[in-house]
This record gives C-alpha cells, structure tokens and sequence, in this order.
C-alpha cells in the first residue's frame, strides 16, 4: 500500500474520524482546524467531541505518529476539505468556511495534488474555489466539484482515471 501524506481542513464530526481513520491505515495525515483548543486537544490525543469509540482512534492514531493537528497547513500529496456548510436564507449553502478553508491551502497546494471537497456544496463550487485558492494548474479533486471542466469518459474515453488507495 502507498503510504500518503493527507491533509484534512476541518476536525468536526467528519475531518477528525476520517483523519484518525486514514492515519490508523499508516498514511501520515495533518489535520487542520482554526481552533487552538481543538489542536491542542487533539494532539494530546483526546477529543473535543461527542462520538462513541472515537477517543480510542484519534488515541491510537496519534500515538502511532501519523495523525497530528495544526492550525496551518503544509504541503500534502492529498487534501480534504471537511468544514460546515451550514444554511442561510431560503436554504442557500453557505461556503465561506469552504472559501476559507480553500485560501488556506493556497500556500500548500501544488499541481498534481488531489483535493476532495466532502463538505456539502453545490456542483458549481468548484471553479470559484480554484481561483480563490490561485493553485497552479489547479488540483483534481472529488466531491462536491471539480477545479477545472475535463471531459466525461463519455466525451474523452481515453482518459483513465488515477486511483488512490485510502
């Protein structure tokens, strides 16, 4: 198995199981969250919140050495943006923490990089996210959008995806 080297923006109810969980698995994970007190918590290999057995994973997986947290990102082969999304008026997504979150992987982002959006937004999100983020050639990603327009495999057969064993 391919070890990665994994960032995840976000260490709620999805980013932290996921990064605990991916870590467990032997890649070397960097989560990423704007709360000193999550960081700290996390890196002491507790939790700051309520999920059954989730406390014996991020425990395992930080005294492995492969998941520590941090307020700012670093460079990464793979990055998951798992923020909120909550709601405005008339049920509209809101993406600032999306926006966020994007703009603090500017510095970290490289092309070729694979980043998945698993936060909720919606198809069109993608292309305002790559501007704001000024990566270069922009990243594949997977979830709620895509950073640049490719062509189906129904339009470009020839075009293989790249599979990533998590």
């Amino acid at each position: 198995m391919e070890r990665l080297e994994i960032c995840v923006v976000g260490l709620g109810y999805i980013g932290l199981p996921t990064a605990s969980l991916l870590a467990t698995r032997g890649h070397q994970v960097l989560g990423i969250d704007v709360s000193e007190a999550v960081v700290d918590t996390i890196n002491h290999g507790d939790i700051h919140i309520v999920e059954p057995e989730l406390d014996v994973l991020v425990r395992s997986a930080v005294h492995s050495g492969n998941l520590r947290a941090s307020l700012e990102p670093q460079a990464a082969e793979v990055f998951i943006i798992a923020v909120p999304t909550p709601f405005e008026e008339g049920h509209r997504p809101d993406l600032s923490y999306v926006r966020a979150a994007t703009r603090s992987l500017s510095g970290a982002l490289k092309a070729g990089d694979l980043v998945i959006l698993e936060s909720t937004s919606r198809p069109t999100a993608g292309p305002p996210t790559r501007r704001s983020a000024r990566c270069p050639r922009g990243p594949r990603t997977r979830g709620g959008g895509s950073a640049r327009r490719r062509p189906s495999r129904r339009e470009d057969p020839t075009r293989r995806a790249r599979r990533v064993r998590l």
